[in-house]
């Protein structure tokens, strides 16, 4: 009888995703943690998420590539028109998802310092390996940080 090979893969290896409850709008939670950070989140067209049974949203998205520490932060708004990003996180406003080989120290640090940040009521990590619907969220990121790597791309060329 041929023996099985089997591996376990954690999809969300490099990934670290943290919840943020705030009644700011977007683009001024997103000035008060780039101060904080010390980082330069940009808004791009926003994340358009289409779960099973749910339908089509969309949700503000923004981007930052962190080439000195290898690290890329995306600023995901949680409320949509028609529903939530994540439909178990309720009470989250916004996703802070990191995605970087960085050690819990600096997740601990990122965490600490938003919860410093003003009018942010609460951070807290989500279990994204736990939570439904995670690797779609996922695969739909990357294939819309590829179409603006793409575009930035096309138009880096005429310059």
């Amino acid at each position: 009888m041929p023996k099985k090979l089997s591996r376990d893969i954690d999809y969300f290896e490099d990934y670290h995703m943290l919840a943020i409850v705030s009644h700011l709008k977007d683009y001024t939670l997103c000035y008060h943690i780039n101060i904080n950070l010390n980082i330069d989140l940009i808004k791009y067209e926003d994340l358009i998420f289409a779960p099973p049974l749910v339908g089509e949203n969309s949700f503000s998205w923004y981007y930052f590539h962190d080439k000195i520490n290898g690290a890329i932060y995306y600023l995901i708004g949680n409320k949509g028109e028609s529903g939530n990003l994540v439909q178990s996180q309720n009470i989250a406003d916004y996703f802070l998802l990191i995605k970087s080989t960085a050690s819990k120290e600096l997740i601990m640090s990122v965490t600490g310092r938003l919860r410093k940040t003003p009018n942010i009521s609460a951070v807290f990590g989500i279990n994204m390996q736990q939570t439904r619907d995670m690797d779609l969220l996922i695969e739909t990121n990357e294939l819309h940080e590829l179409e603006y790597i793409k575009r930035r791309n096309d138009n880096n060329k005429f310059l």
